[in-house]
């Protein structure tokens, strides 16, 4: 009986080294981050059958959500049945359920749309979870419910990660950058045919001018505020704008998105609300149709966090609304006649020339109030421009050209087509992301680094094609750097 727990003198085995039934156990929590409990949710390592909230509520998750990487609830747009009910809504993580009070959830407006609490273990007294708005909502605790054990669990997720990152076959191999090139604008060109084929299905419910607002809005709000300000343009049509000022312009936006000072949670001091210009878009928007017969979005909606000054939401708007009246009714008409002249020319400078006078068409310089204000009652913008060369780059490229050429292919004018299709692979490189970086980490190398093959705008578009198509999911057999023998041979 060597090495077991048996007592010889009281013919028993001891019971010392072994958890009583009812001992509560606690994982450390100081080895456990909120992210690998995001983890655990985000890949669904739990058992989704008889889950009963800490409120004891029956819990089915349907859909577990989008992971949200930037401020607010960790899942967006989640699907959860609660005792036979469906709820659709946002997921927030902790690895501790009192952590919720911790962070001042229950202060926060911004999570009032989640409709379930999901953390590693339960340390809080509090059976129900408070939002903001005084609602409760279920708990559920993932420790009873985790389908393999917490270690294991740990070492998968971090395996997983070091896989993610180091399985591409390509890395470390000697390239043919012309053919590696070749490929990238080709796959670049794949891309921009497929934003234009996203344009054609929305012309079966939209026209030209709405696609296009809806889309420049869309991109104005980079990651973090690109949904809240493409529903503001779906809730605020472009027609609704027809022989409206410009200040008329931004009282209906600012009122709509329920972004005005006096819509606001937190009151501005009086030399802001008292300020002419603001007292201005209060009244405009106080007397407006659309203040009576339109929902106004709620602040929730909003990124506000770890945003730039120059990239507030409230700035955005003002550019679109000034971009709104500088078009005079037409934001087609405002950019189609210059890209037309591209296919009556053939030299680059030329080409370079109409590049330039689009981007002047986009970048946009602040007055009056908001040539010192990012927002409502706050400053730090130093003159800086609404919309700024490397955001109206991308617009053009992501936007404005795909909407151009299929206004093209309906008008049947295969020179406005051909013109469009040379300006796109005209574009000088854009602003890096993520993406970029990444593959050019994966691909590329010291002695070959990516800025040997001078990436255009088109060239950065087939690199995001690539790994969103095949990097993902890791189809590595059908890579096209492999199919067009862009890796030399090592022999």
């Amino acid at each position: 009986m060597k090495g077991s727990n048996y007592d010889y003198k009281t013919d028993a085995f001891s019971t010392k080294q072994y958890r009583e039934v009812d001992h509560v156990y606690e994982p450390d929590f100081d080895k456990i981050e909120e992210e690998f409990v995001q983890k655990l949710w985000h890949g669904q390592r739990f058992f989704n059958a008889n889950l009963i909230s800490i409120d004891g509520k029956d819990i089915r998750v349907l859909k577990p959500g989008v992971w949200n990487k930037e401020d607010g609830p960790d899942f967006l747009h989640a699907e959860i049945e609660i005792n036979g009910k469906l709820l659709v809504g946002d997921i927030e993580i902790h690895v501790k359920s009192s952590e919720w009070y911790a962070h001042k959830h229950h202060l926060n407006s911004r999570y009032n749309r989640v409709v379930l609490h999901v953390v590693l273990y339960g340390d809080d007294f509090n059976l129900r979870t408070r939002l903001q708005n005084g609602k409760r909502i279920s708990t559920l605790e993932l420790l009873k419910w985790i389908d393999a054990p917490i270690g294991d669990l740990y070492d998968e997720t971090t395996q997983a990660e070091e896989d993610a990152s180091n399985f591409c076959r390509v890395t470390g191999n000697r390239l043919d950058l012309d053919n590696l090139k070749h490929v990238f604008n080709s796959l670049g060109t794949e891309r921009f045919l497929e934003k234009a084929d996203a344009v054609r299905l929305l012309r079966t419910r939209l026209n030209f001018e709405q696609i296009l607002y809806e889309g420049i809005m869309e991109a104005l709000g980079y990651s973090q505020n690109s949904k809240p300000l493409r529903e503001l343009a779906q809730r605020v049509p472009f027609s609704e704008f027809d022989h409206k000022s410009e200040h008329e312009t931004q009282a209906i936006l600012f009122g709509v998105a329920g972004l005005l000072p006096s819509q606001l949670e937190k009151t501005l001091p009086a030399i802001e609300t008292e300020n002419p210009y603001i007292v201005a878009l209060e009244k405009l928007w106080e007397v407006s149709e659309l203040a009576k017969r339109t929902e106004r979005m709620v602040a929730s909606k909003w990124q506000f966090g770890r945003i730039r000054p120059n990239n507030h939401p409230v700035r955005r708007i003002v550019a679109m609304s000034q971009l709104i009246f500088r078009c005079k009714g037409s934001l087609m008409m405002y950019f189609l006649p210059t890209c037309e002249i591209a296919g009556n020319i053939d030299t680059s400078s030329m080409l370079r020339n109409i590049r330039n006078n689009l981007l002047d068409l986009l970048i946009l310089e602040p007055t009056g109030y908001w040539e010192t204000h990012s927002n409502f009652g706050k400053g730090g913008t130093k003159n800086a421009k609404l919309i700024g060369t490397d955001r109206a780059l991308d617009i053009l490229v992501n936007k404005i050209l795909p909407v151009a050429y299929i206004w093209a292919v309906e008008s049947e004018s295969k020179q406005l087509q051909d013109a469009i299709l040379k300006l796109y692979s005209d574009f000088t490189k854009m602003q890096e992301n993520s993406i970029i970086r990444q593959v050019a980490k994966q691909v590329f190398n010291e002695a070959q680094p990516m800025r040997i093959i001078k990436p255009t705008a088109k060239t950065q578009q087939g690199i995001i094609r690539l790994y969103k198509n095949y990097c993902v999911d890791q189809l590595c057999d059908l890579c096209p750097i492999f199919e067009n023998n862009c890796v030399l041979s090592t022999e």
